[in-house]
């Protein structure tokens, strides 16, 4: 605005300078004239001929003037204009400036906040990664305290059934006695005719059964063999003939690979209680083999533990634990089957069971 300013001033002053010089060439036209008396005509020549230039000189300054004028109001409008828009670009520009700031001091919370959440969520889940181990450590204690209680009522009631065995082998032993010593007796006394002495001895062996029955001792199969032995000289009996336990596994086996299993399970159980056989804990994997086909989940599961307990470095422990986790399933729980599974995978990892563990797990 200040140079139009001083253009506009610059130009005033050139035309004012061309009036000037107009004017003296006028007044130095005019001079001779005025000297030299010129006449009227040429008087009036001049004048209407400097009415005319100063028309030109007034028409070049008004429309000299008017543009620059209009130049100068549109430079002045334009400058506003700029002015206008350095000022919104600087609100702006500071409106910027302010919302950054804003912006910053949020981040700056924000980053703390998801500092604080991702504490406070790790955090977290380190408890409940610690409270699921330690309830999948006390479910494992329990299942385990309850499996071996398990076994242990069932060793007890098999112990209960042998000692049952044994009673009722004694008395049929000593029935037999009793009744080839009183088959000796009427022997005798047809042969003598002392119907009174059989009536004595009969009496006699009554109270012998008797005092024996009210008494009796806790033996083995050891003791009751001689008993066998006096009742077998009273009596012939056919000798019988007693397989051996590779026998009755070879036999068992036959007789699972025919689908017999509930005739192959007391073959088995045979082999597994002998301990003399040198496969007594295939005979027991296959015990529970025979209980898994058979559906008697539960008592399978028993058969199974006594191998994980018992004979932990077998063969067959692998084995056993997949298939006490398949029967679990069977029997839908599905928690403990999980516990099975990443038990054999912690114990056997490196087993073919193992890989099949994996699969089910993923199942579950």
């Amino acid at each position: 605005m200040v140079k139009v300013r001083h253009s506009e001033n610059k130009y005033s002053k050139q035309i004012i300078m061309k009036k000037t010089v107009l004017n003296f060439f006028l007044l130095a036209s005019v001079v001779p004239f005025l000297v030299q008396c010129a006449a009227q005509t040429d008087v009036d020549e001049l004048r209407y001929q400097l009415r005319i230039v100063n028309k030109k000189l007034e028409d070049m300054k008004a429309n000299t003037v008017s543009q620059l004028q209009k130049r100068q109001a549109a430079a002045s409008g334009q400058v506003d204009q700029v002015q206008q828009d350095i000022l919104a670009l600087r609100s702006q520009l500071e409106e910027t400036n302010h919302l950054n700031q804003r912006l910053k001091e949020q981040n700056k919370e924000l980053n703390e906040t998801i500092v604080n959440v991702a504490q406070t969520e790790a955090s977290k889940r380190e408890e409940a990664l610690r409270q699921f181990e330690e309830s999948q450590r006390q479910k494992e204690q329990r299942l385990t305290a309850e499996l071996n209680e398990k076994l242990r009522q069932q060793q007890e009631s098999v112990k209960a059934i042998q000692k049952a065995r044994l009673d009722e082998a004694e008395r049929r032993a000593k029935e037999t006695a009793i009744a080839a010593q009183l088959a000796k007796n009427r022997a005798k006394s047809e042969s003598s005719g002392t119907p009174d002495h059989i009536r004595v001895d009969q009496k006699k062996i009554k109270l012998d059964v008797a005092s024996q029955t009210q008494a009796k001792p806790k033996q083995q199969e050891s003791s009751v063999q001689p008993v066998k032995e006096q009742g077998q000289a009273a009596e012939e009996s056919k000798p019988i003939a007693i397989d051996q336990p590779s026998d009755n596994f070879q036999k068992a086996k036959k007789l699972f690979d025919n689908n017999k299993f509930k005739e192959a399970l007391p073959l088995f159980e045979q082999v597994a209680g002998d301990s003399t056989a040198g496969n007594t804990v295939e005979a027991r994997f296959m015990m529970g083999e025979c209980l898994f086909e058979l559906k008697e989940y539960d008592k399978a599961i028993m058969q199974y533990q006594k191998i994980i307990s018992q004979h932990s470095n077998s063969a067959e422990s692998p084995s056993a634990m997949l298939k006490q986790g398949m029967a679990f399933e069977k029997l839908a729980d599905k928690d403990t089957a999980k516990v099975i599974y990443k038990k054999l995978l912690k114990q056997h990892g490196s087993s073919p069971e193992a890989t099949t563990a994996q699969e089910r797990l993923g199942k579950l």
